[in-house]
């Protein structure tokens, strides 16, 4: 949904419906993501001594089966102790799916400081480890694969032609679209390894949301959570991702061999430094493109584009397809 109900529309909501048959009680609900553009809406409920977060689609991925696909990943997962644990499904939350999971007190790792946030480097490469090595075989979870680097492309160009037709992201959009060709050359000279590797080695479980924002540490250790989409394929897909966020550190090549060192510890993947370098290069000119196209969704139309780090990340791609 664009805009979230009210907290006294959510109040009422809860008591009417009463999930778990906890909301008989008395009950405190916050807003603890208060953006106005987001992919899910959250709210603290604490209620008989406990702390459960409703959750529930927001704009940025605009018509979907709301939370159900997140629902039954998390139920999926849960046992791995990789993420939040999941309690309920509701179909009727304003005309769409809402979950209550469990909430994770803790920090996200974007709030450290960064020598503790470098020392956790090497338990996170392994839980994204760990991550990709959950068993594949429930296959409804999966509505896309990462076998090759074909539908990132087709994602760039529907992103761009949205792009040009905003006055505001047009002469960007022009920008972009110039290095189009040769980072799509790039993509092509790379899916050799891929389909290499994953011949040797199978599709693993991918976790697509694992951006550093999104990984807390907890009592219970470290988790990950924004649930909402998985795949199957890349081996080195979630910790790209992951290391996407570190782009223009000074150290960032220090911190990648870390991590590919630390994961290899734990999951067996042959040629990976080079599989998870070519998944960066895809992931920075995919950021570059979605953070553009993000800009053209909002309806924030105040906030100027420069603030999207938009120059740091046209360096990094113009360097990359060079």
């Amino acid at each position: 949904m664009k805009m979230p109900p009210s907290n006294t529309e959510i109040r009422k909501w809860l008591k009417r419906e009463n999930p778990l048959g906890f909301f008989r009680k008395p009950f405190m609900l916050k807003d603890i993501d208060p953006k106005p553009w987001s992919g899910h809406f959250n709210y603290l409920v604490t209620v008989s001594n406990k702390k459960l977060v409703l959750r529930f689609k927001g704009p940025e991925w605009g018509e979907t089966k709301g939370t159900d696909d997140e629902y039954e990943i998390l139920r999926y997962v849960g046992k791995y102790g990789v993420g939040p644990k999941v309690y309920y499904r509701g179909k009727n939350f304003f005309g769409e799916s809402v979950l209550l999971e469990e909430y994770l007190p803790g920090k996200l790792l974007t709030a450290l400081p960064v020598a503790k946030l470098t020392r956790l480097l090497p338990p996170v490469a392994r839980l994204i480890a760990k991550i990709n090595q959950i068993p594949t075989t429930n296959k409804n979870l999966f509505h896309r694969h990462q076998l090759s680097y074909a539908p990132n492309k087709k994602t760039w160009r529907k992103r761009i032609a949205r792009i040009l037709q905003d006055k505001r992201t047009k002469e960007i959009g022009l920008r972009i679209k110039k290095l189009l060709p040769k980072a799509e050359i790039m993509l092509d000279s790379f899916e050799p390894r891929l389909k290499r590797v994953l011949r040797k080695r199978g599709r693993v479980f991918i976790f697509e949301s694992a951006h550093l924002g999104h990984c807390l540490m907890t009592p219970r250790g470290l988790r990950f959570i924004n649930w909402e989409k998985v795949s199957d394929g890349d081996p080195s897909y979630t910790l790209a991702v992951f290391l996407a966020s570190f782009a223009g550190r000074a150290d960032f090549e220090e911190i990648k061999a870390v991590a590919v060192r630390q994961y290899l510890k734990r999951n067996q993947i042959p040629e990976f430094a080079e599989l998870v370098r070519q998944r960066l290069a895809e992931r920075e000119v995919s950021n570059l493109v979605w953070v553009v196209w993000a800009y053209t969704q909002q309806s924030e139309r105040g906030k100027p584009l420069r603030y999207t780090n938009i120059n740091r990340r046209f360096s990094i791609v113009e360097k990359l397809i060079r």
